[in-house]
């Protein structure tokens, strides 16, 4: 083999192994949560606090935090795709969480509000697992957050919900 096919068959090698490595959940990096036993992520300007002992993995766009007993976990996921205004971001949530919530059993939904800003939310049942959502728009940037739970949730995973409502912060730092 000569050097310029061996260099072209390494540059392909190098290539799908940084490919590979892309496609691999990798450790989603967390700070001192300000909680005993909490850390604090961030995807994009959201920054939320998850159980020190849960495996999170994920990036700047993607987080999934699930407890040891895979009972619960939490997702949270910034789309790509930006809006024209809040007005657009809050319809997209809508379709978003009416398409989430089709499937589910006493599904529920309403407006709300996460870390200040404008959102609707959803729950319902499915299959002995419990699911909680909320769409959330800063200006033309959608947030959308998912926690399931195996019922009856435990009253651990109950408080992790409502740490995440209440201290879930957008922009700056929690």
């Amino acid at each position: 083999m000569t050097l310029a096919r061996r260099t072209v068959a390494l540059l392909a090698a190098l290539a799908a192994a940084a490919l590979a490595a892309c496609a691999h959940p990798r450790s989603l990096a967390g700070i001192p949560g300000g909680r005993p036993g909490w850390v604090l992520y961030h995807v994009e300007e959201l920054w939320f606090r998850a159980p020190r002992d849960w495996h999170a993995t994920g990036d700047l766009r993607h987080a999934s935090v699930q407890e040891p007993d895979a009972r619960s976990k939490l997702e949270i996921t910034v789309p790509e795709q930006r809006f024209p205004d809040e007005r657009a971001c809050l319809a997209a949530a809508d379709e978003r969480l009416s398409r989430a919530v089709a499937g589910l059993e006493r599904a529920r939904r309403h407006p709300t509000r996460l870390a200040g800003r404008p959102g609707l939310a959803a729950e319902g049942d499915q299959n002995g697992w419990h699911v909680w959502a909320i769409a959330a728009c800063d200006g033309g940037v959608q947030y959308q957050v998912f926690f399931t739970s195996a019922t009856p949730a435990s009253t651990f995973a109950l408080d992790v919900w409502r740490q995440l409502v209440q201290d879930t912060r957008i922009g700056g730092e929690a």
